[in-house]
Order: structure tokens, then C-alpha cells, then sequence
């Protein structure tokens, strides 16, 4: 059994005799289900554009997905370079933007990337910083860094609060998902690893559970972070301490805005391998 998906749903697909297929929640048929569960999302995207606003440059959006900040900032009338590992996420954004002059479609990976350009803001939403372990955020600072202009903001967000609560127990429940034809049921499934530092979450139709199915299983693995954590890596890494701030929610989850620039001056050329 695939150690992305969680004990208490092996078990229960074992129960009905159904056949599990592990399938990155963030490529392939996953994609579809991601924008269905996060697209009519409208959490970050104010406290976004109003970071955009007082930025006169061109914007990068990292772990940029199907364009939920992106959109909102090329409609703004932003130039934006929207980045993902994932072509089937940035595809979603294609299909909604085709051909923009004030969008640029890039694949890469967050933990390393070279673009050639600075940017006067350089964002993750969505608490994407979470995909990465430690390493890779080392990663990731260090790329922004050589991509930052100088008096330009990095942000970032992470779950606070009870939310940030939530993420650091075991959970199973069901959630209503827009489908095609309606609200579809998924079973949410929730695993702690690693001493608590990290959690396998899962999700699967819950129709899909019948006798001898060959079931597909959404599945990724993240970091479970705090805002205090993340507020001390950035110094280290050469940031000056973030400004923290609450993100207006419809729903109540509480998520934390984390806005820096560098420390001090400029070292790297834009897209400059070295640290």
C-alpha cells in the first residue's frame, strides 16, 4: 500500500474490497478535483491585489496553480509570471487567459528556479509553502532571493489558529465537493507522519467505494508549519523579520499573511545560480 495514502482509508477501502490507485492531487485528473475544491476560493486574493497595488513592476507568482491570485492580478492590470511544477495545473490558467500579453506560463520548481528577472513582488498563496520540506524552502529562499528587486515584498501565507490546530491531528470526515452534475461527496482523510512535522492527506469519491473498484485516491503530503517557524527561516535566510497579518475569510479558517523584503542590498544577478 502506498505510504500517501492513510491508514484509516486503506482500511476502509479494504472493507468494501476496493482497489486503491495513488494519484498526485496536483497533476492529471487531480487537477480537476483541486480546481473544483479551491477555485470559488476567494480567501488572499484582497490582501493580494492590495500588496499588488503599491508594486510598479512585474509580479511572480509561485506554486501559481490554475491562476486563482494570478487572474485576479492580470485583470488588475498587472504583468505576472505564473510559475508551477505542474503543466495540467498552469493549464487550467491557459484555458482561462489564453494568449494575455501580461502573462507569462512558466514550469518550474519553487525549491530552484532561474527566470533571468527581478520581480517587485513575489507571492505564494494558498499556503503552498507547506509542499515544502526543509531543504526545499532553503531552496526556495535562496531563489527568491536572487529574484527579488530591491524594496520588493515576498509574501507568503500559513495557517493560524485554529486552523493551524486542525492540521496537527489525525482526521476522517466527508466534504461536499462541486461536481459536474451537482454537490459529489468525498471522504477526507487526514494522517499525521513524521512525529506530527508533516500530514498525508487524502480524498476519494465517496461513490467510487464499492466491491472489486479500482479506486482513485487523491493524495498529498505536507509540511505542518507555523508562522513563528516559517518568521525565523526568512531571517535566517536573509530576510528582514516578516509583518504578519490575519487573511480575511469567508468561512472563518484562519490563515496569516507573511510580508518581508530582503535584509539588505542585493547580492545575485536576477536568475544567478549561486547563493
Amino acid at each position: 500500500m502506498s505510504d500517501l495514502i492513510t491508514e484509516a482509508l486503506s482500511a476502509r477501502l479494504e472493507a468494501v474490497g476496493a482497489v486503491p490507485t495513488a494519484q498526485d492531487l496536483y497533476a492529471g485528473v487531480g487537477t480537476d478535483f483541486y480546481e473544483r475544491l479551491v477555485g470559488a476560493d476567494r480567501a488572499e486574493i484582497r490582501e493580494v491585489l492590495a500588496l499588488a497595488r503599491d508594486s510598479s513592476g512585474p509580479i511572480l507568482d509561485v506554486a501559481a496553480g490554475s491562476g486563482r491570485l494570478t487572474i485576479p492580478l492580470v485583470r488588475s492590470g498587472k504583468t505576472v509570471t505564473a510559475m508551477d511544477l505542474s503543466d495540467d495545473m498552469l493549464s487550467h490558467l491557459r484555458r482561462a487567459l489564453p494568449d494575455h500579453a501580461s502573462l507569462d506560463c512558466v514550469v518550474a520548481d519553487m525549491r530552484d528556479f532561474s527566470l533571468g528577472r527581478l520581480y517587485d513582488l513575489i507571492v505564494i498563496g494558498a499556503t503552498s509553502i507547506t509542499l515544502l520540506d526543509r531543504a526545499g524552502r532553503s531552496g526556495l529562499y535562496a531563489s527568491v532571493r536572487r529574484h527579488l528587486a530591491d524594496g520588493g515584498v515576498f509574501a507568503f501565507t500559513v495557517a493560524g489558529g485554529d486552523a493551524a490546530e486542525s492540521l496537527a491531528v489525525p482526521r476522517d470526515h466527508e466534504i461536499g465537493v462541486p461536481g459536474p452534475e451537482g454537490e459529489e461527496t468525498y471522504l477526507f482523510s487526514q494522517q499525521l507522519d513524521h512525529d506530527g512535522a508533516a500530514r498525508v492527506v487524502n480524498w476519494v469519491r465517496a461513490s467510487d467505494l464499492v466491491a472489486g473498484a479500482e479506486v482513485t485516491v487523491l493524495t498529498s503530503r505536507l509540511q505542518v508549519l507555523s508562522q513563528e517557524m516559517l518568521s525565523r527561516e526568512a531571517v535566517e535566510a536573509g530576510f528582514a523579520p516578516p509583518a504578519v497579518s490575519p487573511v480575511r475569510t469567508s468561512h472563518g479558517v484562519e490563515i496569516l499573511l507573511l510580508t518581508t523584503s530582503l535584509a539588505g542590498p542585493r547580492r545575485e544577478a536576477p536568475g544567478d545560480a549561486s547563493d
